[in-house]
């Protein structure tokens, strides 16, 4: 029996397990048996990124699917890094009057 191919991986997995949907919606959908994907998480990690759906089941049954992650629409950390100025002094101590205002004992 042939092994069932998934790009460059092969599977070990009987013909039947592996199983290649032309369409989900507009993406390919693969399905990939448990131990096959414990082997190569890698890689379907990188098909998922790429835009591949990929579904992993156990005997038969779908457990779970690894999608693409849409781009994010936070910026990122660092983003107004030169864009700040702190003053010289932004380490001194603050008047009294202002410290007793935060402590509360501001009369």
């Amino acid at each position: 029996m042939a092994k069932p191919t998934y790009g460059s991986l092969a599977f070990a997995a009987p013909k039947n397990l592996a199983i290649f949907f032309p369409e989900y919606g507009r993406e390919i959908m693969i399905v990939v048996p448990l131990a096959e994907a414990k082997n190569n998480l890698s890689k379907l990690v990188d098909d998922a990124a790429a835009g591949q759906i990929i579904t992993i089941a156990k005997h038969g049954r779908a457990l779970a699917r690894l999608v693409p992650v849409g781009k994010t629409s936070g910026k990122r950390i660092g983003a107004m890094k030169g864009k700040l100025v702190l003053a010289e002094d932004f380490d001194a101590l603050l008047p009294d009057d202002m410290l007793d205002a935060f402590a509360g004992t501001h009369e």
